[in-house]
């Protein structure tokens, strides 16, 4: 097992230098700044990028926009996809409110967003409404997916009703769950920056994506493409030390 992490590593550190090798040489082939900026331009905009007064603040309220979003999305989905369950009525009114979810187009909700809410919520809107319909299915298959022999079993020896939700029901809604928390919050993430480049808040990722690109600043971009890709990276560490924590395996 040691072995096999110590080779994903290697391969791991390999393909991003592969990635910057690449990188270097098609910036030399186009020879363009503003069309493809060099590593040393890029990283230098990415001290100047961590230098400015305000960048804590940009990547506060960005998280801020995307956890709250998430737990929104998550506590809806747990709600709505129990009831489901329970209730053929509700399942049948989640079904077209889904398709409706997963056939819009993404610019559409955040023109809708845009609309109806303030530029500090929109963001948080559309990333709601994106990992929403995930969220939900993936709770509602939790509890689909239980054995029902298992549940008869339990209570055929009379276990309680608590008992039954606690051991069985919450156990497989976490599993599943838990294989799809860090799509998801990359998903969230994405969305909420995208939702900021076009609402414009005071304070976010997206705003200043915006702000490079009206000044032509493509090695400004490319400085916060990589600002991104690292906060994606804590989240899935931040997830697997949960999972590791709360010892998903012994769910399976």
């Amino acid at each position: 097992m040691r072995k096999f992490i110590l080779k994903n590593r290697k391969l791991s550190i390999v393909s991003k230098i592969i990635i910057i090798m690449v990188w270097m040489l098609l910036s030399k082939i186009i020879d363009n700044e503003i069309i493809f900026p060099t590593v040393k331009s890029t990283f230098a905009s990415l001290i100047d990028t961590i230098k400015e007064p305000n960048f804590l603040n940009t990547i506060k309220y960005s998280l801020i926009r995307s956890i709250i979003g998430f737990l929104i999305s998550l506590s809806l989905a747990m709600l709505t996809g129990i009831l489901s369950s329970i209730s053929k009525i509700i399942y049948n009114i989640m079904v077209p409110i889904l398709k409706f979810l997963s056939s819009v187009p993404t610019m559409a909700i955040i023109i809708l967003a845009l609309i109806w809410l303030s530029n500090e919520l929109a963001p948080m809107f559309v990333g709601f409404i994106m990992v929403f319909p995930i969220l939900y299915e993936t709770v509602l298959n939790g509890i689909l997916d239980v054995d029902k022999d298992i549940v008869d079993m339990a209570q055929l020896y009379k276990v309680d009703k608590i008992t039954i939700i606690k051991d069985i029901y919450l156990p497989s809604i976490f599993l599943n769950l838990s294989l799809v928390f860090t799509s998801t919050l990359g998903i969230n993430l994405k969305m909420v920056i995208a939702g900021e480049a076009l609402a414009q808040p005071k304070y976010g990722i997206g705003s200043n994506l915006q702000l490079q690109k009206t000044y032509l600043n493509t090695s400004g971009v490319f400085a916060w493409i990589i600002i991104i890709l690292l906060i994606a990276k804590l989240f899935n560490y931040l997830i697997n030390g949960v999972k590791y924590l709360m010892d998903v395996d012994r769910w399976k």
